[in-house]
């Protein structure tokens, strides 16, 4: 059997390719080349090295005018940057391409390219103009009868309007999408769509309309072995049930949700579920067992530099106030 290839030799192959492109002037290779090795070092976790590479590549990307093999480029160089959460050089790129596929009047490209900026500007908090952009690249899709695109952005679309507040809006998007979704036999797509739409009657507080629509979501994940979209969709049918005052039920799956989590190594993620479960043992007056799960969520934040950390350190000392005062409330011997 042969080895499996080595990621950092796959590196230095990439280097060496730019060096021999770059004496040879070949700066439209050389872009293609320094996005492959951004991308390679993004995965080895060298984020210094993979922004050398996309800076070098951002000054070649400024002086190459081929449009067609510029839009591509320009589209992968933005989606990197993108994922490194320079959202203005993303759009700087991604408009740079929008203007190449409007040239050529390439409808997909102008399409999927206005979606990119659509999430560029999403990244960046610019609600009202990536809705715009979405709403622009809605319109080209159903004129080409792109129905699997559509049910993408109809989707993209409800999760702005949700973040905005519009839930009517964000219910008719997500709705639309599932429409679609449906008519193509889709089950990944749908899976995610039913789940948006559990979210919307969780912030309504419909726990009933919630708890269908994500145990719909929750069978279509477990159907596809989508373990992230299975461990959210735990989570928040564990919302649901305790809000239903079903505490044994939403115990059992925030427990699910904590086993999925830890087995993909995400610590980031482990705590949500591990925090609810203290919640539940809080709700039933079982507080030396809550303490000790918020013992388990506190250390983790320590060692990861966790944005909750605060928020946590909170939960633990209101419950062992609780604790402490029901010591005090017992009878000495």
């Amino acid at each position: 059997m042969a080895a499996a290839p080595n990621p950092r030799s796959a590196v230095e192959a990439l280097e060496a390719q730019a060096r021999a492109q770059e004496a040879e002037g070949d700066w439209v290779g050389l872009l293609e080349t320094l996005s492959t090795l951004a991308t390679r070092l993004q995965e080895l976790n060298d984020d210094s090295r993979a922004r050398r590479a996309l800076d070098q590549a951002y000054r070649i990307a400024e002086t190459v005018t081929d449009q067609h093999v510029m839009a591509p480029a320009l589209h992968q160089l933005g989606f990197l940057y993108f994922l490194q959460g320079g959202w203005d050089r993303a759009l700087g790129l991604f408009h740079r391409a929008l203007a190449l596929h409007k040239e050529a009047g390439d409808r997909l490209g102008t399409a999927e390219t206005l979606g990119a900026i659509a999430e560029a500007l999403q990244g960046k908090g610019a609600l009202r103009k990536a809705l715009e952009a979405y709403e622009e690249s809605l319109a080209l899709k159903r004129a080409l009868g792109d129905d699997r695109g559509l049910t993408l952005t109809w989707n993209n679309i409800g999760t702005i309007r949700a973040r905005m507040g519009d839930l009517s809006g964000a219910m008719e998007a997500f709705e639309r999408s599932l429409q679609i979704q449906e008519s193509l036999g889709e089950m990944p797509g749908r899976a995610v769509t039913l789940a948006n739409i559990g979210g919307i009657h969780l912030r309504r507080r419909s726990w009933q309309e919630a708890l269908h629509s994500l145990e719909q979501a929750l069978v279509l994940y477990e159907k596809a072995g989508d373990s992230i979209g299975m461990a959210t969709t735990l989570n928040n049918l564990g919302l649901v049930q305790r809000r239903l005052g079903d505490l044994d039920g939403a115990y059992q799956r925030y427990a699910r949700t904590r086993e999925l989590v830890e087995a993909s190594g995400d610590l980031l993620r482990a705590t949500i579920p591990v925090h609810n479960m203290a919640l539940i043992h809080e709700d039933k007056g079982e507080y030396r067992e809550a303490l000790r799960l918020m013992e388990e969520v506190v250390a983790i934040d320590k060692r990861i530099g966790h944005p909750d950390l605060r928020q946590d350190l909170e939960t633990f000392k209101r419950i062992r106030a609780k604790l402490d005062l029901e010591r005090d409330r017992r009878p000495s011997g």
